[in-house]
């Protein structure tokens, strides 16, 4: 399939948003990408368009502009928008993403990352048309806090293979996310993993080889997300799975920024979350999510969770799924689900 068709075939559905002037403009893309300073040679005959919409925690936001640059530095960014990665697939016109001293030139069936937690500047040309979506830097499946620091403002080629299949799927569901209903949450799930499965691959063109004991510390991290519903699973027994003293475990995580009973407890919440905000996991007790993913008893995880996250389980999940859009109100209430997931 060529790019041209691809594009067409996907093209979101519905009335086009309205053109709007550049002022009017500036501030829908605030709201919906991040905060930027602008600037336009002719602001009085700028028209653009702005489409938003979210679907848990991940933006879907199609735009076109006229041409004008847009600037991110230090005094722009707040901690509560700098947690982001923004992929950005070209349409039409052309795009100039120059961050982390390095500079991409997007043309139509090419895309690029950018971080939002550091300093950009974009600058777009004529007929300009994308498709972007904004995502939590959490969403990559990586162990590193900064995981795509090396492939930001690379240009990449939307071409026959991975890419091609993610930008597919990235559009497909783009087009029908009002049709999603109670499936939304896994689709989007699923999407995240297509998504960060390729920005790594292409991350491994980029970065240098790793010494030794990063091998080895990813093998330690790939064990523990493998037992995290092991209610035993501690430092002594991942030393002895992979041959070590414990001070020698608990020293190949200094510098990492944590250590190695806090990643456990990290990784259970992150898991217990994704359950927690699953409409299609709402008739499963708390209790049994939290014991899903080795917390040994419902009070211990309950002051855990509330510790962590600032809410209890139950507190979290009634807020999580009334956040859902509402065509998403839904969900299965059958018992199939939960045998399901208790098997």
């Amino acid at each position: 399939m060529s790019f041209t068709s691809l594009t067409d075939r996907f093209a979101v559905s519905g009335p086009s948003p309205s053109p709007v002037a550049f002022p009017s403009w500036t501030d829908q893309v605030r709201r919906s990408v991040m905060r930027f300073e602008f600037d336009c040679d002719r602001p009085d005959r700028f028209s653009g368009t702005v489409r938003d919409r979210r679907l848990h925690g991940v933006s879907f936001i199609d735009m076109t502009s006229a041409p004008h640059a847009a600037y991110r530095d230090r005094s722009t960014i707040r901690d509560e928008d700098a947690g982001y990665y923004v992929m950005t697939l070209q349409l039409s016109g052309d795009i100039r993403i120059a961050q982390d001293d390095r500079v991409a030139f997007l043309r139509p069936g090419c895309f690029a990352l950018y971080d939002s937690g550091r300093p950009a500047t974009l600058t777009v040309g004529k007929d300009y048309r994308s498709t972007c979506i904004r995502f939590p830097k959490s969403a990559i499946s990586s162990r590193r806090d900064d995981p795509l620091a090396e492939i930001t403002a690379r240009p990449l080629a939307c071409a026959p293979g991975l890419t091609d299949t993610v930008w597919s799927t990235v559009l497909g569901v783009n087009r029908n996310l009002e049709s999603l209903g109670v499936h939304g949450y896994t689709t989007v799930r699923s999407l995240m993993t297509l998504v960060s499965t390729m920005l790594l691959g292409e991350l491994g063109q980029y970065r240098p080889a790793r010494p030794a004991d990063e091998d080895l510390l990813a093998r330690v991290l790939d064990y523990i997300d493998a037992h995290l519903g092991d209610t035993d699973l501690d430092p002594g027994r991942i030393a002895a799975a992979h041959f070590l003293s414990p001070r020698t475990l608990h020293a190949l995580f200094e510098g990492t920024g944590t250590t190695v009973s806090r990643r456990i407890r990290e990784r259970r919440i992150e898991r217990c979350r994704i359950d927690l905000a699953d409409p299609a996991l709402a008739q499963v007790p708390a209790s049994a999510v939290g014991a899903r993913w080795g917390f040994a008893g419902a009070s211990h995880f309950g002051q855990v969770f509330k510790r962590e996250v600032g809410l209890t389980p139950a507190q979290f999940r009634r807020k999580a799924l009334a956040e859902r859009p509402a065509r998403l109100e839904a969900a299965d209430r059958g018992g199939g689900v939960v045998a399901r997931w208790r098997r």
